[in-house]
């Protein structure tokens, strides 16, 4: 989502004759690429994305992308006038002859600035509410990663309901986030883990912590890539090991890490090798076997590489309660859960699973999903346990909304007890 004006111009603007002008007239801007075909820059302390002006066959484009600040905006609308100026030639929006643009500064105004922002949060709360995925965005120094946990610590509805005060502290926190990170070292590296097809999109870029000669590598926050690896280069029988980001919280020091947004973190103490070490043991069981593989969820298909578990819940006598799990319908994706598993020793990361509502009231199945970890012993009400994370992409309320009841299962699928029992038994492929 961005806005974009050309300059349709035969002339051969160096960038710093406009960059100059745009400072001779009151802005105090910072560059961070100045040579074609691509400049970039934005004010100074103000700026979340900047602004670009990209040299093309027609002439010059200048762009403005969606969740920018005002100031960008601003900004973007000075420098449509000021090429204007240096050019004496005509602007149009986007690639269409028919919209002139002749006006900039009138047109791009603070009520156009306002729709802006809350177009942009529209959108991408309609986005994060479909698919409970976090969204990157490029930012003048650091990528922004935007997602349910951090729209739920702002106050900001995923429905799409715009509250603007909740969004003008968010932008706020983006921008002190740019500028945080502006002379930080991150973790992101030049690493990418190719795809076994060849396809260079899919490769997966990696953000990397190092042990090298008995030391830390130095770094500042952690940086979002496809996944966090996590290596000792001093020791070959210590694997390294790889996780989606979207885990990286589950094995962070929380006293030493402090979240920048959805998948970011900021050092503020230090890293030591014991505490790296420790990283290491927690991720183990969160690296999938396969890291390319993408599971398929219940309703999106069938894939035989994936098995299938059946879940049970009493409320009557679990610790969640009803009340708990109704909750969890509005706090799906920034929600953190895992079941514990019977036959663990059959179960994956990315296989999929259902949960079974049963006991007294209505029952079926009131949740599926995958799940994105490998098994892991906890201590629980019974002693000891085997555990899985979960991701849900369904929650149902029983009695509420309409479910497969137990009833249902019981008749299509009589070899299988759907009334109780274990937690976490197989169901066959032939079943599932």
């Amino acid at each position: 989502m961005s806005v974009c004006v050309t300059i349709r111009t035969e002339k051969k603007l160096r960038p710093n004759v406009y960059l100059k002008h745009l400072a001779e007239n009151g802005e105090h801007i910072v560059v961070t690429s100045d040579e074609y075909p691509s400049v970039k820059f934005g004010t100074h302390q103000k700026a979340i994305r900047g602004i670009e002006v990209n040299k093309e066959d027609y002439g010059l484009e200048v762009r403005v992308c969606s969740f920018s600040s005002t100031a960008d905006y601003q900004l973007f609308a000075k420098t449509v006038d000021a090429l204007m100026i240096l050019t004496g030639d005509k602007a149009y929006l986007e690639d269409d002859d028919e919209t002139e643009i002749t006006e900039p500064l009138a047109k791009f105004n603070d009520e156009w600035i306002e729709k802006q922002h809350e177009s942009s949060f529209r959108v991408t709360c309609a986005l994060i509410n479909r698919s409970g995925q976090y969204i990157v965005m490029y930012g003048l120094f650091c990528h922004f990663c935007l997602g349910p946990n951090l729209y739920s610590d702002f106050d900001i509805s995923l429905t799409g309901d715009y509250e603007r005060d909740n969004a003008n502290r968010l932008l706020e926190n983006l921008c002190e986030m740019q500028w945080l990170c502006a002379n930080l070292e991150d973790t992101h590296t030049r690493m990418v883990i190719p795809s076994p097809t060849g396809g260079v999109e899919e490769g997966l870029s990696v953000s990397m912590i190092c042990v090298k000669d008995g030391e830390v590598g130095k770094f500042d926050y952690i940086s979002e890539a496809n996944l966090l690896g996590i290596m000792d280069m001093d020791d070959e029988e210590v694997a390294p090991v790889f996780i989606p980001f979207r885990e990286v919280w589950k094995i962070l020091p929380k006293d030493v890490f402090t979240p920048l947004d959805e998948l970011q973190y900021l050092r503020k103490g230090e890293v030591t090798l014991d505490m790296v070490h420790e990283m290491m043991e927690r991720a183990r069981h969160l690296q999938p076997n396969d890291l390319h593989y993408k599971p398929t969820y219940p309703g999106a298909g069938f894939d035989e590489a994936q098995h299938t578990f059946i879940l049970m819940w009493n409320p009557n006598i679990s610790s969640l309660s009803l009340g708990d799990h109704i909750w969890n319908i509005a706090n799906m994706y920034a929600e953190y859960f895992n079941w514990s598993v019977w036959e663990h020793e059959k179960a994956k990361c990315g296989d999929r699973f259902f949960l079974v509502c049963v006991g007294k009231g209505d029952t079926g199945i009131v949740m599926s999903g995958v799940f994105d970890s490998h098994p892991y012993e906890v201590k629980d009400w019974s002693g000891k346990g085997f555990y899985m994370d979960m991701l849900p992409n369904v929650i149902l309320e029983p009695g509420f909304a309409p479910m497969v009841t137990t009833e249902e299962l019981q008749k299509a699928i009589p070899s299988f007890d759907w009334t109780g029992g274990y937690s976490g038994r197989l169901l066959s492929q032939e079943d599932a």
